[in-house]
């Protein structure tokens, strides 16, 4: 059966790793502490730098010293990362705000143009003034072409 992308990559890296730990485990150097193994009235394995009881033995655990150098580009990866979620998180609030706000100016919108055309489709007759101060009516036909037009305009602003 024949591996798929994921699985190459993934034995790839688990290799590179494996390399990393053997290179480093010849490279620093091992130190061994004295530890204890005894087992408690429950029957747990204990172990403890102390022995616990008369039948405690003894074990040597190699412990293997940090390499400061690897310490250093986790720090700065994980650096890195925080950064990026960060600068993520800040775009995302920004997005956040604009649409909030877009939103906002529809619905705004929407109410001045539903408002409009209920303000004329309550009256009967419709009229403008002139530059004189006078008023000058709309003819019907006029005055459903205003209708209609501000139906229109409500429909495109309050479309969802």
């Amino acid at each position: 059966m024949p591996f798929s992308n994921c699985t190459i990559k993934f034995a790839g890296r688990a290799a590179i790793a494996l390399a990393e730990v053997l290179i480093t485990s010849i490279i620093l150097p091992v130190q061994a502490d004295e530890i204890y193994k005894s087992v408690d009235a429950q029957g747990h394995v204990v172990y403890s730098d102390r022995p616990a009881n008369l039948g405690a033995k003894k074990a040597e655990v190699a412990v293997q010293q940090a390499d400061p150098h690897e310490a250093e580009r986790l720090a700065k990866e994980r650096s890195l990362l925080k950064a990026e979620d960060d600068q993520r998180t800040r775009k995302e609030t920004r997005d956040n705000q604009n649409k909030a706000q877009q939103d906002a100016q529809k619905k705004k919108a929407c109410e001045a143009a539903s408002v409009r055309y209920y303000d004329l489709n309550g009256v009967n007759r419709i009229f403008k003034m002139d530059a004189n101060g006078n008023r000058t009516w709309y003819t019907d036909e006029e005055a459903d072409g205003l209708r209609a037009e501000a139906r229109r305009k409500m429909e495109a602003a309050c479309k969802r």
